[in-house]
């Protein structure tokens, strides 16, 4: 057992002088461009939704829900951008694989919202006909499916990007292989595969 943590510690720090640093603040600059793309998004929002205001009809509750979600879209994009601005990379491995897992897990749980998000603007639209205020009903959801439909881009693309990021993590661990005893890295020979064990650690 004592090999075991041993061996894994001494592989942790082989795989941080080879780029755990470099992969970490990677994903810390993926995650603020994707923050300042929300940011700006959230601030053409927040402007064109107070310049509406002044419209009438359906157009007026349109600019007033965009205006709504822009400013709790920026409320969620500034702290995220800074937050990403001070990761430094130093992460064990079991870290940096937990905090990719998290990353990806959480942009595909935001994609699930966004489609009930969308969902909930086709609600709205539908039930404008048997409303006594039938303009606020569609402008909020004609707002709320324009606002779903960009946050699940976002998301999308903010997962696909991550997710390819993080196949070269995954790619450097897959050299790796752990048995119930032992451990080993596997070694590509051509077509062919050998593993090379290390002594089997003792029995507790």
């Amino acid at each position: 057992m004592a090999l075991l943590v041993a061996f894994l510690v001494f592989t942790c720090g082989l795989f941080a002088q080879n780029g755990l640093p470099g992969f970490n603040k990677e994903r810390a600059r993926i995650n603020q461009t994707g923050f300042l793309v929300l940011s700006a998004w959230s601030v053409a929002n927040i402007g064109s939704g107070i310049i509406g205001l002044s419209a009438g009809g359906q157009a007026k509750y349109f600019h007033q829900m965009n205006l709504l979600w822009g400013g709790v879209n920026l409320l969620i994009a500034l702290p995220g951008y800074l937050g990403a601005r001070k990761t430094n990379g130093d992460l064990s491995l079991a870290a940096s694989v937990t905090e990719q897992s998290r990353v990806e897990k959480t942009f595909i749980f935001n994609a699930g919202l966004d489609l009930a998000y969308m969902a909930g603007g086709a609600w709205f639209l539908e039930k404008a006909n048997s409303r006594s205020d039938p303009d606020r009903f569609r402008g909020y959801g004609k707002s709320i499916l324009v606002q779903g439909s960009f946050l699940l881009l976002f998301d999308a693309v903010m997962f696909i990007t991550h997710n390819r990021h993080g196949k070269k993590l995954y790619k450097a661990l897959n050299g790796m292989q752990l048995a119930p005893n032992s451990i080993g890295f596997i070694i590509p020979l051509g077509r062919a595969v050998v593993a090379t064990p290390a002594r089997p650690a003792n029995t507790l």
